[in-house]
C-alpha cells in the first residue's frame, strides 16, 4: 500500500522533461523581441519543456561561448539563429555531430548538419518585393535598394531575389547603398543628389530610417519606402504602413511558435518537417486594415491565452496543494494503522515475553539457589580438603627439613630444597581456601591493633630482597611520614601485601623495578599504599576481573589459582577500605589500597593494645630459593645437546639438572631468547613448555619449523594443557611428542632416547640416499629436510669442479653462517662438510676412472683436484690404493 500512494505521489514526474537551448544574435530590435513573446506563448502548451535563453548581443564569438555553455549544461534540443553564417557553422554542426538536435531559426548555414529549419524563404521575400516594385513603377523607373550585412543569410538571400527580378526590367535601374545604421552619410549623399521613385530597404527599420533622412534633407516626397517585416507592433511595419510612411512592407513571420512547436515534435519523437518555411505577403494600402485586424485579434486571443494559464496555473497549483495533502493524509492513515497493528502485537508480545520472564526469573531464582548449594558445597569440600592436605604436607615437610639439617645429604639438597620450597607452597593455597571459607561464613574477626606503617612494610619488603637480588629488579618503599599509624590486623595485611608482591615480581622482567608508595590525603581522610611494577601490564578486558574469584589471566599473564587477588580484596574489605588496580600492557601495573584514618570504621572488630600485636608470618609466604648445591660434579661435554624452553625456573632447573649427566644443556625462559639459542646451537632436541609467563610455547615450534637451519629439531612438548584440541595443534605444528604435566621424568627420559634414536636412523638414511649413490630422495622426514638436503648435495654436485668452492661458498648459497651450517650437515647426514664434499669428489672420480674415457690427470681436474698428485694421494686415502693400482683392479 505504501508503494502505491509513493507512487501516486510520482506521477507529476512521469512526464519527462527537457532542457531546451535559444541563442538569440541580437534582442534590440522588435523582430527578435515578438519571436522570444511568441516562444514563450507556445511554451504555455508545453509545460514539460524548459528553455534556456542566451542573447549574444550581435556578437558572433559571444554566441559561440554561449552555444558550449548551452551544451555543458545539458540540454535536450538547440534553436539557434546564427549571427553570422560561415563562422557559427562549426560549431552548430559540432552540436548536431554529438546527437544534440538543432533547430535553425530564421537564418541559415551552408550546410544540411541540423535537424529542422523554420524561417521565411528570403529569397522569394526578395523576389516578391521586386515584384510588387516593378507592378509599382509599371516596368519603369529609378530604385535604390538600401541592403544590410551580406555575411547574414537572411539580408543576402533577399538582396539575391530581389536583383534578379528587377534584372528582368531593364528600364528600371537600381543604386544600392549600406543600411543607414552603418552609413548614414552615405545614404544622406544619394538621396540628395538623386532623385528616386522608390527606396527599397530590407527591414521595416531600415525603411523608416530613410524615410526620416529623406525628409530631413527635403527631398521629393513623392517617393515610395517599401521594407520587409510587416510587425503588428506599436511603431511596427503595419502601422507605418497604415500612416502612409511606407507604401508597403513585405510580411516575413518571426516563427518563434513554430520553432517550438517543431522542437516539442523532437523531442516526444513525434512526425515532424526538416524544412519548414514560412508564408510571406505584400501589404500596402489596399489590405493593411484587414491584417492588422486579423493581428489585433490574434494579439487578445494570445493576452486571453496567457490570463487563462495564469488561471490554470494557479488552479493547477491548488489541485496539486489538494492531491499532496489527501495523499499525506492517506500515508498518515496508513502509518496510522500500521503503527497501531505494532503496538498491538508488541502488547501481545510483551505480555508473551513478561510470562516467560517470570518463568525464566523462577528458573534462575531456583538455578541461583542450587548454585549457592553447590558453592557451599564445594567450600565445604575444599576446606575438608584442605584440613586434610595440612596433615600429609605436614608430614612431607617435617622428615624434609631433618633431612636437610643432615650433612651426608649433600648429593640431594637440591631435591630436598624442592620438594620444601613447593610444600611450603602447597599449605599457602590451602590457606587461603581455609581463610575463603571463614570469610564466606562470616568467622574471620579481625584483630586490629595501631601499628606503624613503614617498618611493616619494610619487614614485608625484607622477605623479598634476596629474590630482588637474583631476578635483577630494583625495590624501593617511599613514604610521605616515616612515623605513620593506622589501625589494621597486622596478619592478614601481611597476606595482602605479600601476595601484591609476589606477582610484582613475578612479572617483573631483568632490569626492571618494584615501588611501594605511602601516601596520606588528609582531604580524603585515609592512607594509600601502592604496589606498582614495571611489568609486563594487562589488557583492558583482563583488569576488570583481576580480583574475580578463580580468575587465571589470560594465556600469557597467568594469575595463578585465581585465589591470591580476590583474598586480598575481601581482606582489605573488612577493614572497609577499598583496592583498585589500573594496568597498561606492556607498561607496568599499579594497586592501590585505600585504608582509612582512625578508628570509628572498625567499631565491631576486637582491638589490641599498642604493641602487643605480633605478626606470625605463615612460613609458606616466605620466599626461599632452593639452595646451590656446592658439591656438584665438574660440567661434562656430552655428543648430544638439549634445550629447555620453560618459564618456570624450578622445574627448568630440575629437568637441566637431572638431564645434565647425559646431555649438554641449553635453557630459555621465553620465547624468542629460545628460538635464539636454537638457531645459535642448533641442539639435538627441544623440550618445550606451552604456557609460557609472556607468551605461547606455539609459536616456537612454528618459528623453528619453518626455519631452514632448525626444521630438522625434534620437539617435545611439556605441558599442563591437556586437552585433545591442544595437543592435535602442538602436532599439527611439527612437534615430534606431546607430555602432559605431571609427568614421569623415566617416561620423559625414554621418549628422549627415542627420538634421538629415530633421528639417527633417519641421518642415515639420508645418507644412504647421498646423490653419488641413488638417484631418488628419502621419503622418510620433514619436507624441510628433505628439501635443504636436495639443495645441498644439487650444491655439492654443481661446483664439484671447482677446487675453490667449499663451506663458505654453500653457507652463503644456502643462507647459513659457517657453524650453523656444519651443525646442520653434521646433525642430518653424520658428516662435515668438506668430508661430504670430498666423498662425492672422490666417488665420482673413481666412477670416472671405472668408464676409462679420460686421464688421471682429466678426471683430476674434473671433479676439482689442483694438482694430479693431491688427487692420487686423497684417493689413496679414501679407497687404500692409488688411481693407478684401482684402474688396474678393474681391468683384471
Amino acid at each position: 500500500m505504501m508503494l502505491a500512494v509513493f507512487a501516486c505521489l510520482a506521477n507529476d514526474a512521469d512526464d519527462q522533461q527537457f532542457k531546451v537551448g535559444f541563442s538569440q544574435p541580437i534582442m534590440a530590435d522588435d523582430w527578435r523581441q515578438t519571436m522570444y513573446s511568441e516562444m514563450q506563448r507556445q511554451l504555455i502548451f508545453h509545460d514539460n519543456i524548459e528553455l534556456l535563453f542566451r542573447n549574444a548581443e550581435a556578437q558572433t564569438s559571444t554566441q559561440i561561448a554561449q552555444i558550449l555553455e548551452l551544451v555543458e549544461l545539458g540540454i535536450d534540443l538547440l534553436i539557434v539563429s546564427p549571427n553570422e553564417a560561415a563562422p557559427l557553422q562549426p560549431i552548430i554542426e559540432s552540436v548536431y555531430d554529438q546527437g544534440i538536435p538543432v533547430v535553425i531559426l530564421d537564418r541559415r548555414i551552408n550546410s544540411n548538419k541540423y535537424t529542422a529549419y523554420v524561417g521565411a524563404d528570403n529569397r522569394l521575400i526578395g523576389e516578391e518585393a521586386g515584384k510588387y516594385i516593378a507592378r509599382l513603377l509599371g516596368g519603369k523607373g529609378d530604385v535604390l535598394e538600401v541592403y544590410e550585412s551580406l555575411t547574414i543569410t537572411a539580408f543576402s538571400d533577399r538582396h539575391k531575389g530581389f536583383r534578379k527580378v528587377l534584372e528582368q526590367y531593364p528600364m528600371i535601374s537600381t543604386d544600392s547603398v549600406r543600411a543607414m545604421s552603418w552609413g548614414a552619410d552615405d545614404y544622406r549623399t544619394s538621396i540628395s543628389n538623386n532623385t528616386y521613385d522608390v527606396v527599397f530597404a530590407a527591414t521595416d527599420v531600415a525603411a523608416r530610417f530613410a524615410y526620416d533622412i529623406a525628409a530631413e534633407v527635403g527631398a521629393d516626397m513623392h517617393t515610395a519606402f517599401i521594407g520587409i517585416d510587416a510587425l503588428p507592433t506599436p511603431g511596427g511595419g503595419l502601422e507605418l504602413v497604415e500612416k502612409g510612411v511606407l507604401t508597403a512592407s513585405i510580411l516575413y513571420p518571426t516563427g518563434g511558435d513554430v520553432a517550438i512547436e517543431v522542437a516539442a515534435r523532437i523531442l516526444n519523437g513525434q512526425p515532424f518537417e526538416k524544412e519548414n518555411t514560412l508564408q510571406t505577403m505584400v501589404i500596402d494600402s489596399t489590405n493593411v486594415k484587414i491584417i492588422q485586424m486579423q493581428a489585433q485579434k490574434l494579439l487578445d486571443q494570445q493576452k486571453d491565452i496567457l490570463n487563462l494559464a495564469g488561471k490554470l496555473d494557479v488552479i493547477e497549483g491548488v489541485f496539486q496543494t489538494q492531491r499532496t495533502l489527501t495523499y499525506l493524509f492517506a500515508l498518515t492513515m496508513l502509518v496510522s494503522i500500521i503503527m497501531t497493528a505494532f503496538v498491538l502485537k508488541a502488547l501481545v508480545e510483551k505480555r508473551r515475553t513478561n510470562q516467560e520472564l517470570q518463568l525464566k526469573n523462577e528458573q534462575v531464582l531456583a538455578y541461583s539457589q542450587q548454585a549457592e548449594e553447590a558453592t557451599q558445597a564445594r567450600f565445604r569440600f575444599f576446606t575438608n580438603i584442605s584440613h586434610e592436605f595440612r596433615t600429609p604436607l605436614t608430614l612431607i615437610k617435617a622428615p624434609v627439613d631433618e633431612l636437610l639439617e643432615r650433612k651426608e645429604v649433600a648429593p640431594f639438597r637440591k631435591d630436598l630444597s624442592l620438594i620444601r620450597k613447593n610444600t611450603l607452597r602447597l599449605l599457602r593455597l590451602v590457606d587461603q581456601v581455609m581463610d575463603f571459607r571463614k570469610i564466606d561464613n562470616a568467622k574471620m574477626k579481625l584483630q586490629v591493633s595501631y601499628q606503624l606503617v613503614v617498618p611493616f612494610l619494610e619487614d614485608i619488603l625484607d622477605a623479598f630482597e634476596k629474590l630482588a637480588n637474583d631476578n635483577g629488579v630494583t625495590v624501593k618503599l617511599v613514604a610521605d611520614q616515616e612515623d605513620l599509624m593506622l589501625w589494621f590486623d597486622q596478619n592478614m595485611m601481611d597476606k595482602v601485601f605479600f601476595n601484591l608482591l609476589s606477582n610484582a615480581f613475578k612479572f617483573t622482567s631483568r632490569g626492571g623495578s618494584v615501588l611501594v608508595r605511602v601516601k596520606s590525603s588528609s582531604l580524603e581522610d585515609e592512607v594509600v599504599i601502592s604496589v606498582e611494577d614495571t611489568g609486563s601490564g594487562m589488557a583492558p578486558e583482563h583488569v576488570s576481573h583481576v580480583f574475580d574469584r578463580f580468575y587465571q589471566g589470560d594465556a600469557n599473564r597467568s594469575l595463578g589459582t585465581g585465589i591470591g587477588l580476590s583474598l586480598s580484596r575481601e581482606i582489605v574489605e573488612l577493614h572497609q577500605g577499598k583496592i583498585t588496580v589500573q594496568s597498561v600492557l606492556g607498561r607496568g601495573t599499579r594497586f592501590d589500597i585505600h585504608l582509612k584514618k582512625g578508628d570509628d570504621h572498625l567499631a565491631d572488630m576486637e582491638r589490641l593494645a599498642v604493641g602487643s600485636a605480633v605478626v606470625h608470618r605463615e612460613e609458606s609466604l616466605v620466599y626461599e630459593q632452593p639452595d646451590t648445591d656446592a658439591n656438584d660434579a665438574q660440567t661434562q661435554v656430552h655428543d648430544r645437546t638439549i634445550l629447555v624452553v620453560e618459564d618456570n625456573d624450578e622445574l627448568r632447573d630440575f629437568l637441566v639438572q637431572k638431564l645434565a649427566s647425559s646431555y649438554n644443556m641449553l635453557e630459555a625462559a621465553r620465547v624468542r631468547d629460545g628460538v635464539r639459542s636454537a638457531q645459535e646451537h642448533v641442539p639435538d632436541l627441544i623440550i618445550c613448555d606451552l604456557m609460557l609467563q609472556h607468551e605461547l610455547g606455539y609459536e616456537i615450534i612454528q618459528t623453528l619449523k619453518e626455519d631452514l637451519r632448525t626444521s630438522h629439531i625434534p620437539i617435545i612438548i611439556l605441558s599442563a594443557k591437556n586437552t585433545t584440541t591442544d595437543k592435535i595443534k602442538g602436532l599439527r605444528l611439527g612437534a615430534d611428542d606431546y607430555i602432559t604435566k605431571p609427568f614421569d621424568f623415566t617416561l620423559l627420559k625414554e621418549r628422549i632416547q627415542t627420538l634421538l634414536t629415530n633421528h639417527q636412523k633417519l641421518r642415515e638414511h639420508y645418507v644412504h640416499e647421498l646423490p653419488v649413490e641413488a638417484s631418488n630422495p628419502s621419503k622418510s622426514g620433514s619436507r624441510v629436510d628433505k628439501k635443504f638436503v636436495h639443495e645441498f648435495t644439487a650444491l655439492v654436485e654443481q661446483n664439484i669442479s671447482n677446487p675453490s668452492f667449499g663451506v663458505n661458498e654453500l653457507g652463503q648459497e644456502l643462507g647459513l653462517s659457517r657453524v650453523q651450517l656444519y651443525r646442520k650437515v653434521k646433525a642430518l647426514l653424520g658428516y662435515s662438510v668438506n668430508d661430504y664434499i670430498n666423498s662425492v669428489k672422490l666417488k665420482t672420480a673413481r666412477h670416472l676412472i671405472a668408464e676409462g674415457k679420460l686421464t688421471f690427470s682429466e678426471i683430476a681436474h674434473r671433479v676439482g683436484f689442483s694438482s694430479s698428485s693431491y688427487f692420487s694421494t686423497a684417493f689413496k686415502n679414501q679407497f687404500g690404493m692409488t688411481p693407478s693400482e684401482y684402474k688396474a683392479q678393474i681391468e683384471k
